[in-house]
């Protein structure tokens, strides 16, 4: 069991999961049942009524959280910051030992802001290596060596727009169904994998 994916571990967000698992626990009397958490991987503003992702259902009285620029959004020590503050979440409520999956991450901006193939590329592969690294004694799940994620999911397959943009983070074309230079990358990084 796992809950619904929270689009990036930013405070907010993590103030909206302690609530989730307040008003569970006064609800049920127990402890939320969670075999696996996940969160997604994104870098978005937080902000009503602009681009990102807004303010969490739940949280009044606040108009901003985070404030990252649209440059932020493939910004690999953002990344990394986010993940390992989803793991201290974890540590602090006593979930360390259970395995931490990226739902979905990946970029979301079109080509027209500067977000094109090799930079797409760039990210994605830096990210695989993140993940397949990065090692921590004292955060990491200690039953997969202590990796900080056990697996994680790349978007899209297919989906070549976002909001009506053109974007560069799809694997296959949608239409053709053939690998994009970014599936192929996808592909050459994996195949190598044991």
């Amino acid at each position: 069991m796992a809950i619904g994916g929270v689009v990036q571990a930013t405070p907010l967000r993590l103030q909206y999961l302690d609530m989730i698992l307040d008003e569970y626990e006064a609800s049920y009397g127990q402890k939320i049942p969670v075999d696996v958490w996940n969160v997604h991987g994104f870098i978005l503003q937080e902000k009503k009524n602009s681009w990102g992702c807004q303010i969490p259902c739940g949280i009044e009285g606040v108009q901003q959280g985070m404030l990252y620029s649209l440059d932020d959004h493939d910004n690999m020590t953002i990344f990394h910051q986010q993940i390992r503050e989803f793991r201290i979440w974890m540590k602090e409520h006593g979930e360390r030992n259970k395995p931490l999956i990226v739902s979905e991450y990946g970029i979301l901006m079109p080509e027209s802001l500067g977000f094109d193939e090799p930079r797409v590329e760039a990210f994605m592969l830096a990210t695989f290596d993140y993940f397949l690294d990065t090692k921590l004694s004292w955060l990491g799940y200690a039953a997969d060596d202590n990796r900080l994620v056990q697996a994680w999911n790349w978007y899209s397959l297919d989906d070549d727009a976002f909001e009506g943009h053109q974007s560069r983070s799809h694997l296959f074309d949608p239409d053709s169904k053939l690998l994009t230079p970014l599936g192929r990358a996808y592909r050459d990084y994996t195949s190598s994998l044991p």
